[in-house]
């Protein structure tokens, strides 16, 4: 069957909740980590599209056709592919679903304690990452998930790995503490090439409303 996916509202930064976001963790023995002071990146914050890359242009790009190969159409309706297999009608579906989550994006919630940070991007959008520890359990699709934090310099690295995707996410708060760039890239065996997506985000003003 077909790769099957949730709705698209927390999209990209889970890869996108369908491919890593699922049942809930196990969190495994922690690690040692660097005790020398690090930032907090907790807030609310909006993305600005001037700042940050086109989306949608690095998802096509990473993707590629919006089509099925050797599908045939009328009106740009696919109707039976004719050589396509399993991995292509997953690509395309992924592709669509990575495009339709988009707008999620536009704003993002973090919550960050000693043990553990949190994202929230729309509803359904929730993650949780634990630091010192690796958290082990399933995606939507079935498969199995593995979800790591660690700090590098004052910069938080999330991994979120599945058995086709790995995505690599990096934080970095700026001097003024008021602004956020997050850099992503996603290798998956579906798409054609990586993405690489870097997310400019601004600090939401006090009493805006959550996404």
């Amino acid at each position: 069957m077909p790769l099957t996916l949730r709705s698209p509202a927390a999209c990209l930064l889970l890869v996108v909740p369908a491919l890593l976001a699922g049942a809930p963790a196990r969190a495994q023995e922690p690690e040692a980590d660097d005790a020398a002071p690090k930032p907090s990146f907790a807030g609310s914050w909006t993305l600005d599209h001037k700042r940050s890359d086109d989306a949608t242009l690095r998802v096509n790009e990473s993707a590629g056709s919006r089509y099925l190969s050797g599908a045939a159409g009328i009106g740009g309706i696919t109707l039976f592919p004719r050589s396509s297999t399993r991995t292509e009608v997953e690509r395309v579906e992924l592709r669509q679903f990575l495009l339709d989550g988009l707008p999620a994006l536009d704003a993002m919630v973090i919550e960050q304690t000693p043990a553990e940070l949190k994202t929230v991007h729309g509803e359904d959008g929730v993650r949780i990452f634990y630091f010192g520890r690796e958290a082990a359990g399933s995606n939507a699709a079935g498969g199995r998930l593995v979800r790591r934090i660690r700090w590098q310099g004052t910069q938080i690295v999330l991994e979120s790995e599945s058995e086709k995707t790995k995505v690599v996410e990096i934080m970095t708060l700026l001097p003024s503490g008021d602004q956020l760039i997050h850099a992503l890239r996603m290798e998956s065996d579906l798409f054609e090439k990586p993405l690489d997506l870097r997310l400019f985000y601004v600090r939401a003003k006090a009493g805006a409303a959550r996404p």
